[in-house]
């Protein structure tokens, strides 16, 4: 099968993006255990940031794309964008737990409720980005109707971390809590955008008993 130079540069784009979203997963799954693997992959997540964006500059450029093809390019920008900020948030969870353990400081109390907040965060981040790659609005209307699940968590884990340790600690932690609810926005945000480019329908800030 052969390609036009237009669907050969859109494959590129999304062989990138594929690339930064599973170094940023991989940031996920080790920012807690292991801070010092999520923070190796940071540059690289960095660099391909740059790349995407140089290379749908050049495609809009070379090709002047319209209608679908110009639907994906500006959906691809969008997510590149969500992708580099979710990549900061899980790098800002990295550096708060590394800290936290060179201080010595014991967040153990809360830890069951942190493990959780970043597994329902990666969840809707892994979900979004399939609902991107398979365009599948349903899936991405799920994620967004989740959202305030992971908000009530935050909530939770920021009135025990007040209540319950020092406030250098309980700042640190609720840092941690606020970077893993922001991960999960983002996801809602890719959600949104898919809903948009598969059915034309603008869900954000609507009510949730309105959207189908």
């Amino acid at each position: 099968m052969s390609y036009s130079p237009l669907e050969l540069a859109l494959r590129e784009i999304e062989t990138k993006l594929d690339e930064m979203y599973s170094l940023i997963v991989e940031m996920i799954d080790n920012s807690l255990e292991r801070p010092d693997e999520a923070l190796k992959r940071e540059q690289r997540v960095n660099t391909l940031e740059i790349e995407i964006d140089e290379l749908i500059v050049q495609t809009i450029a070379l090709y002047h794309p319209e209608a679908s093809p110009l639907r994906e390019i500006l959906m691809a920008l969008k997510i590149n964008n969500d992708l580099e900020r979710i990549g900061d948030h899980a790098e800002n969870v990295a550096r708060d737990i590394k800290l936290l353990r060179e201080r010595g400081e014991d967040i153990s109390e809360l830890w069951e409720d942190i493990s959780l907040i970043k597994d329902l965060a990666r969840r809707a981040f892994v979900e979004a980005y399939s609902s991107f790659k398979n365009r599948d609005a349903n899936l991405a209307k799920e994620i967004w109707r989740s959202d305030y699940i992971v908000d009530a968590l935050r909530d939770k884990i920021l009135k025990k971390a007040v209540d319950t340790l020092p406030t250098p600690v309980a700042l640190k932690t609720v840092s941690i809590a606020q970077n893993f609810e922001r991960i999960a926005d983002l996801a809602t945000n890719i959600a949104e955008d898919v809903v948009f480019i598969v059915e034309g329908e603008i869900i954000k800030h609507r009510p949730l008993e309105e959207i189908q």
